[in-house]
């Protein structure tokens, strides 16, 4: 089936678009049920996982790929694919970019001859911290603040400039190393805390989840992120609690008890230890930026 970029465009939600104009598209992507069955598109494709891992599978060769937020896939104009979430709470940018945007890249920016040289088959190259910071920064802006759009059509152009440079000058990632399932497998652990995150999740429950032991779950989590699996789970535990304290008037317990903690004083604890806040910090910060 083919999905062109003006079907995209006239199917999907404004809270799925990020930009759009008659050359281009970013469409946030995900969901607890995550499947787009076999298709192809008119445009390239770059797809960027934020949370969770992808089975990315293509015409081109047998074996499905393990796409994390550690990588990004660029698949080719007309390539038949197919993708799907392996677990609830996934979440990723998928931007579509047609043959006149490259154009028009290339008149601002220079020959883009080594990148078309790789835009042949399905590849697939690591993201960097700057890209990932980008994709995080592109989904914090509100879909209904039109002064926002702007600003988001500006981020979704910096990240496919990252990308069409990663490209040129990275190196290709196999697509089935045992580096790229490490990467998946620690993603989808972060994909699992996210979408429990109100749970009180043990090591072993969370090792039994993924077929691990408890030693190998915390020891490839660490490798791959650079922080324990209780760590992630207090950042996300605040990062749940600094958006209701911001959107919210809720009081500073309900708060917590929303984020899986005992009471007020468990969330100004574990807010003071590891973001150097308060919970009144946070609401007067988020408020103050609206204004």
């Amino acid at each position: 089936m083919l999905r062109s970029l003006q079907t995209l465009r006239e199917s999907s939600s404004d809270a799925r678009m990020l930009a759009s104009d008659d050359d281009h598209l970013a469409l946030l992507g995900g969901g607890d049920d995550y499947h787009t069955p076999w298709h192809w598109h008119d445009c390239l494709m770059i797809m960027l996982p934020r949370i969770g891992a992808v089975d990315f599978r293509d015409e081109s060769r047998k074996a499905g790929s393990w796409l994390s937020e550690q990588q990004f896939a660029v698949v080719p104009r007309t390539l038949g694919h197919q993708t799907a979430a392996r677990r609830a709470g996934n979440n990723h940018l998928a931007i579509y970019t047609s043959d006149d945007q490259l154009t028009a890249i290339e008149t601002r920016l220079g020959s883009l001859s080594r990148v078309r040289a790789k835009l042949g088959a399905p590849t697939f190259f690591a993201t960097t911290p700057q890209m990932r910071s980008l994709l995080g920064l592109c989904e914090t802006y509100d879909p209904a603040d039109r002064a926002a759009q702007s600003v988001r059509g500006h981020l979704v152009a910096a990240l496919l400039i990252d990308c069409l440079a990663q490209i040129e000058r990275g190196e290709q990632l196999s697509a089935a190393s045992p580096a790229t399932h490490g990467d998946a497998l620690a993603s989808e652990i972060k994909s699992y805390i996210a979408t429990n995150v109100c749970d009180t999740l043990s090591l072993d429950q969370i090792a039994d989840a993924f077929g691990l032991s408890r030693r190998h779950a915390t020891r490839l989590f660490r490798d791959k992120t650079g922080m324990t699996i209780g760590e992630f789970h207090d950042r996300e535990r605040i990062a749940r609690a600094r958006a209701l304290l911001g959107t919210t008037d809720l009081p500073v317990g309900e708060v917590a008890w929303r984020v899986g903690l005992e009471s007020g004083s468990a969330l100004a604890r574990l807010m003071r230890r590891v973001a150097g806040i308060t919970p009144g910090d946070a609401r007067r910060m988020a408020r103050s930026d609206t204004h």
